[in-house]
C-alpha cells in the first residue's frame, strides 16, 4: 500500500448532478463526462476547462464517447443518439458554463450559432435502458468508420441486440442458452477476436452474478460490408458473484477480464488463446461491498475500482494485490477513466500536443471529477 495518502492534482467542477460516465479521447487531450440529468461536458485537458456543455438526453447519461467526428450518447430515456461534432473548431471558449438545449424535433434544422453549438444530432435509435446497462461498440471493418453496437434487448430481458449503427440496421439478438434466473444483463464488452478478423466476442455479466461469453461469426458468403450477417454461439458461462454484477472490463491485450458486483468480491477471468474453454478464475475480497465501476489501464498492468464507500482503489492486475486507496470523494464513486498509455509503436503518430502522462479520473454522487496522476 502507498505510505503517503495521494491527493488529486485537480478537481473539475461543472456538473450539478451525479456523474455517471467518464472517458478520454483525442490522444488524451479531451475528456467527456455525462451526468444523471442528461448533460454532457467536453473538457480540454490542457486548460482544464469545459469547451462544450449541452443537454443531450431528458434522463441520465449511461455512456457517452467520441469516435472520429461522432459523439455517441446512451441515455436513460431509452435513446442512443449520434451527434456530429466539430473536433477541429478553435473557438471553444464561448460555450464555457453554457448549457445548450437540443430537442429531438430540432434534429433536422440548421443550428443558429455554430460557434456556440458544436454538435448536431444526426440519428437517434430506440434502445433498452431499463437495467442501467451501458452500450458497447466494436468497429465493423478495417477503416474504423463502420460501427457495430451491442445494447440490452428491448424484447427479451436476458438477450443483447447487435446493431449496425452506420445504417441503423438490426443484425441479430444474442441470447443465453439457459434463461432461468439469470435476470437482466448489467454490463457488457464487445470486441473483435485478436487473430480472427471475421469473428467478434461478446462478454456480459448478469443480475444473478453470472458471466457469459459468446462468439459472433460473420457469414463468409456475404462480402458486402454494409450488409453483414452473423451467427452466434455461447462458449461458456461461469458464476462467481453472489450479488448483482455491476461492472465489467476487458484488458487491452484481450487476455483477461475483471468484474465487480454488489458484493465485496473482485473477480478476474483469464482467457485461453481461443476463448473456448472456461476461464481460469482468480478473485479477491475487499472490506466494503459495492463496486460500481472497474477500469483496466491500457498497458494491462493495473486496474482501479469505484466504490460505494467513496474510495477509488488501485490494484495490480497480475497479483490482484491492493496498491493504493485514493480518498477524496465524500460520496459514492460511479465512474472511472484512464488516459491511454502510448506504446513505442505510437511514437510516429504522436504530436507535441498529445498528453502522455498517466492520468486517472473519477466521478460520482458529489458531482465532482477528481484528476489523479498515476505511476
Amino acid at each position: 500500500m502507498s505510505a503517503t495518502p495521494p491527493t488529486p492534482i485537480y478537481i473539475f467542477r461543472g456538473h450539478e448532478d451525479q456523474i455517471n460516465h467518464l472517458e478520454f479521447y483525442q490522444n488524451n487531450t479531451k475528456l467527456i463526462s455525462g451526468d444523471a440529468e442528461g448533460n454532457i461536458i467536453i473538457w480540454d485537458m490542457k486548460i482544464k476547462r469545459p469547451i462544450l456543455k449541452f443537454k443531450a438526453h431528458n434522463k441520465g447519461i449511461l455512456r457517452c464517447l467520441v469516435l472520429n467526428d461522432k459523439l455517441i450518447s446512451h441515455g436513460r430515456d431509452n435513446l442512443l443518439k449520434v451527434w456530429k461534432i466539430d473536433k477541429n473548431s478553435s473557438n471553444f471558449t464561448k460555450t464555457e458554463e453554457k448549457i445548450v438545449e437540443i430537442n429531438d424535433e430540432d434534429e433536422n434544422n440548421e443550428q443558429k450559432d455554430s460557434d456556440e453549438l458544436l454538435s448536431k444530432l444526426e440519428k437517434s435509435l430506440s434502445v433498452n435502458s431499463l437495467n442501467f446497462c451501458k452500450f458497447d461498440y466494436c468497429f465493423k471493418g478495417e477503416n474504423n468508420q463502420d460501427i457495430l453496437i451491442a445494447v440490452p434487448s428491448s424484447k427479451e430481458s436476458t438477450a443483447i441486440d447487435i446493431w449496425d449503427l452506420s445504417n441503423q440496421q438490426f443484425i441479430t439478438s444474442v441470447e443465453p442458452d439457459i434463461k432461468q434466473e439469470i435476470g437482466y444483463c448489467m454490463a457488457m464488452k464487445f470486441f473483435q477476436h485478436p487473430t480472427i478478423k471475421s469473428r467478434f466476442l461478446l462478454l456480459a455479466v448478469y443480475e444473478n452474478g453470472g458471466l457469459i461469453l459468446w462468439t459472433l461469426t460473420r457469414n463468409k458468403s456475404d462480402n458486402n460490408v454494409s450488409n453483414w450477417l452473423f451467427s452466434f454461439k455461447q462458449l461458456w458461462i461461469v458464476k462467481e458473484h453472489k450479488e448483482t454484477a455491476l461492472a465489467l472490463d476487458v484488458s487491452m491485450n484481450r487476455k483477461f477480464a475483471i468484474s465487480t458486483a454488489g458484493d465485496n468480491k473482485i473477480v478476474k477471468y483469464i482467457f485461453d488463446e481461443n476463448f473456448e474453454k472456461e476461464p481460469l478464475i482468480n478473485n479477491i475480497v475487499i472490506k466494503y461491498s459495492g463496486v460500481a465501476d472497474i477500469k483496466i489501464r491500457s498497458d494491462s498492468k493495473i486496474f482501479v475500482t469505484a466504490g460505494w464507500d467513496s474510495n477509488i482503489r488501485i490494484f495490480s492486475s497480475k497479483t490482484m494485490k491492493p496498491l493504493a486507496i485514493l480518498s477524496y470523494h465524500k460520496e459514492s464513486v460511479y465512474s472511472l477513466a484512464f488516459t491511454y498509455i502510448f506504446s513505442y509503436e505510437d511514437s510516429d503518430t504522436l504530436t507535441e500536443n498529445d498528453i502522455q502522462d498517466h492520468f486517472l479520473v473519477g466521478g460520482g454522487k458529489d458531482n465532482k471529477i477528481s484528476l489523479w496522476k498515476i505511476y
